[in-house]
């Protein structure tokens, strides 16, 4: 049997090594959860069991009138609680799960966590890492290592995304350019993509490609693990101003995933779709995902490293970045197709001024450095990179 017709199945497991949010699509306000700020302590509530409490408390009256005050911008469902002779005994039956809120010193009076990302989970509330999530970022760094292997049609899409901004497009314009560089990379370099067949409606042409992720199947990642890997921490962008960069820590939680928790997960190879990609086995994957995570990593450090290099210590530790607030670096390509750092750097710093010209207007700009922010998080008092993490064979 010809070897390139198997197909390869494989055990993968995946270390958290700094905080990692995958957001579900819940966000809760503060009219959600309840904060106690004394004990840094966020409870998350059962909503039939909580709605059940304020009708048997005959509490549904008041607590309409408290969501429905215009009057108040910011409404802390904690402090109507204890308003209405209630605390937080009087409800540990309806605390679906509670978290502690890592938040930095100054901040330990504060009475709300504002808005909270939350993290996607199962049922009975563990962590677990969406296989479409695992997906996504070996298809970019797949994708990245096509580009390094096709230096003329890195150079063809390059000048695509020069004459967009050059000609003075718009944000949204070259948005558009920028999110036909997939689709492209896959339809144009021979042997990885073809036009599989065309659809008209009367507004546009749509055009459908192979698709050449379907020879890597992933399974959902879960971690073997008893106890709650979730903490509360604040989203902190350190950001360049004035020619100097700033800690601004954001009024933002996010619901992340504890480091040294580990996932695991399947990934099936089948071998006659992947061998067009160079791809025979999980070894070919996990050097591919290195060199983007490395690319991505130099990228970051240049722009950061003399104020911030001791960030990049935990990179040693991974070989990717996943979840929600890692910078867009970590998930598009564009950086990338620029011949030089020097020109990838004006370009991000084009396109950054001209996708947050409000922040520009406030003096938030240096076209000098790109890319701008650097997303971060406290955790146990040490200021760390967001959501790396290390995929690796059992």
């Amino acid at each position: 049997m010809n070897n390139t017709n198997l197909i390869e199945f494989n055990k993968m497991y995946l270390d958290i090594i700094t905080p990692v949010n995958i957001a579900s699509n819940e966000k809760l306000n503060t009219t959600d959860y309840i904060y106690d700020s004394k004990n840094q302590v966020a409870y998350f509530l059962n909503p039939l069991l909580w709605h059940k409490f304020i009708y048997t408390k005959k509490l549904f009256p008041a607590y309409m009138d408290f969501i429905n005050d215009k009057t108040k911008p910011r409404k802390i469902l904690y402090k109507w609680l204890i308003e209405q002779g209630y605390n937080i005994e009087d409800i540990k039956e309806v605390v679906k799960y509670k978290l502690i809120a890592h938040e930095n010193i100054d901040k330990i009076s504060k009475d709300s966590l504002n808005d909270i990302i939350l993290q996607t989970k199962l049922i009975d509330g563990s962590a677990y890492i969406p296989g479409s999530t695992l997906k996504g970022l070996i298809r970019t760094a797949i994708l990245y290592d096509l580009l390094q292997k096709n230096p003329h049609l890195k150079q063809r899409l390059w000048q695509s995304l020069e004459r967009a901004i050059n000609g003075n497009k718009s944000y949204d314009e070259i948005k558009r350019v920028e999110n036909n560089l997939n689709r492209l990379l896959t339809a144009e370099i021979e042997g990885t993509g073809k036009r599989e067949y065309t659809k008209y409606d009367k507004k546009s042409t749509k055009i459908e490609y192979y698709n050449f992720m379907q020879g890597i199947k992933l399974s959902d990642a879960m971690a073997k693990t008893e106890h709650n890997n979730l903490v509360l921490l604040k989203k902190i962008d350190l950001a360049v101003k004035d020619n100097y960069i700033k800690e601004n820590s954001l009024s933002v939680y996010r619901e992340c995933i504890e480091p040294k928790t580990r996932f695991y997960f399947d990934m099936q190879i089948e071998k006659r779709f992947t061998q067009k990609l160079n791809i025979n086995s999980a070894e070919d994957i996990l050097i591919m995902i290195q060199n983007f995570f490395d690319a991505s990593n130099e990228l970051l450090s240049s722009a950061f490293g003399k104020d911030y290099g001791f960030l990049f210590n935990d990179t040693n530790l991974g070989n990717t970045y996943i979840g929600g607030g890692t910078g867009f670096l970590t998930k598009t390509l564009v950086a990338y197709l620029a011949p030089t750092k020097m020109k990838a750097k004006e370009f991000i710093s084009r396109y950054l001024n001209m996708k947050f010209k409000q922040r520009v207007n406030r003096g938030i700009r240096d076209t000098k450095i790109a890319p701008r922010t650097l997303k971060a998080i406290k955790y146990n008092g040490k200021l760390t990179l967001l959501g790396i993490a290390k995929i690796g064979k059992v």
